[in-house]
């Protein structure tokens, strides 16, 4: 015989109970994840794990959502990249104050390798940021607070005693920035990017001896910078062109065309206004002619 409550507050109980778990849509708890610490991975360390958050709790199933949001500052205008394992996932713009979200759909992985990038207007990259997570059914993984540093490039490679070194590169709108030279002699510029996040600083270098140096861009107080260039002062003036438009279709910057230049180039196959880098002719379009281009650029 069934068993029968006489109890009407328990019944009561156990049909919300049913209706909350069974009944109500994951998406009316989206919003409730704990934006604090102990979720979030700070762009200063690119190796921790978020504790993720439940959205109803259990192993997951039809009313249970698994996802990856990554959300913070990039530049006015840049594409961010996310990749999965070394491949292309999804891309995404980031709007004119430089902010940007994007939301992964995933499933249970305990060892996953995210990597971020962002690529400026003016096709510059930023370095890489790495985020190991473990990925767990029936959660949203929130990563906040990245912030990309600034991306850079100086018109010489070699500049000549007594002559002048311009910089430029793209960083968020309205903000100080650090330009530090390191070598034989050091010093540090301070400067400010425009409102369009675009920074441009043209410096003598009289007085500074010959030799081996580096330089990077930083926002004031902040530990990650930008890629560091590196340049002669010596006899003569020599021209630099950034490294990501020496060998064509090499995106990420890593001087090299392997599978994940090809996985970035499958991402924009016959999609609208792709990214200049990728689209290896300039045709508007990334087609087989751009992956033979990049096949013939092959590096392994």
């Amino acid at each position: 015989m069934p068993i029968m409550y006489k109890n009407k507050s328990i019944i009561k109980f156990l049909l919300i109970l049913l209706f909350t778990v069974f009944l109500v849509p994951t998406s009316l708890f989206a919003n409730t994840i704990v934006s604090s610490g102990s979720v979030s991975v700070s762009a200063t360390v690119i190796s921790s794990i978020p504790i993720p958050t439940p959205i109803l709790g259990g192993h997951g199933g039809g009313f249970f959502t698994t996802s990856v949001i990554f959300s913070g500052l990039a530049y006015p205008g840049a594409t961010v990249y996310v990749m999965k394992n070394n491949v292309l996932k999804a891309t995404t713009l980031s709007d004119s104050k430089g902010v940007f979200s994007i939301t992964l759909d995933e499933e249970y992985n305990p060892n996953v390798l995210y990597t971020l990038y962002a690529i400026d207007k003016e096709n510059r990259q930023s370095l890489l940021l790495n985020y190991p997570l473990a990925i767990k059914n029936g959660y949203v993984t929130l990563v906040s607070g990245i912030r990309f540093p600034p991306t850079v490039v100086t018109d010489k490679t070699e500049v000549k005693v007594g002559d002048y070194l311009s910089v430029s590169g793209d960083s968020l709108p309205n903000v100080s920035l650090d330009v530090v030279i390191s070598g034989p002699q050091s010093t540090t510029f301070i400067i400010s990017s425009n409102k369009n996040g675009n920074y441009q600083f043209t410096f003598p270098l009289t007085g500074f001896k010959k030799g081996n140096y580096n330089l990077h861009v930083n926002y004031l107080n902040d530990t990650k910078i930008s890629k560091v260039i590196l340049f002669t002062i010596g006899e003569s003036n020599i021209s630099s062109t950034e490294l990501s438009n020496n060998i064509p279709g090499d995106c990420n910057g890593d001087n090299r065309i392997n599978l994940i230049d090809f996985s970035i180039a499958a991402f924009w196959y016959e999609k609208p206004n792709p990214p200049r880098c990728i689209d290896v002719n300039h045709d508007n379009i990334v087609n087989l002619i751009d992956f033979s281009i990049l096949a013939f650029y092959w590096t392994g």
